[in-house]
């Protein structure tokens, strides 16, 4: 994996864990009182429902899983890297060919 790849995807792994992590564990902790205080009254009475919290940690759980499937596709992408051509004037070993019987 060249490095400019390898530094994005791990970012990204990174931004995907701690989003999903947040939104998982963040609505139904204590501090999401303190959060929802902040709100109008109208934003804070839809976001303190159940249903809104569980869609959140809907989300959350999907970021997870995009962690696993960039994980998996990642290590696809590796193993199928075709190695880079020669150049024009570099002469390219033949294939070997298969004896005849």
């Amino acid at each position: 994996m060249k490095l400019p790849r390898l530094l994005v995807t791990t970012l990204y792994i990174g931004y995907l864990v701690q989003v999903g992590l947040l939104m998982v564990v963040l609505p139904w902790s204590d501090a999401w009182r303190v959060v929802i205080a902040q709100l109008p009254l109208r934003a804070a009475w839809i976001l303190d429902a159940p249903a809104a919290r569980g869609a959140i940690t809907g989300f959350g759980v999907l970021h997870l899983l995009l962690v696993v499937a960039e994980v998996v596709c990642a290590g696809q992408r590796d193993r199928q890297e075709v190695p880079s051509r020669p150049a024009a004037g570099d002469s390219a070993p033949e294939p070997p060919q298969a004896a005849p019987r």
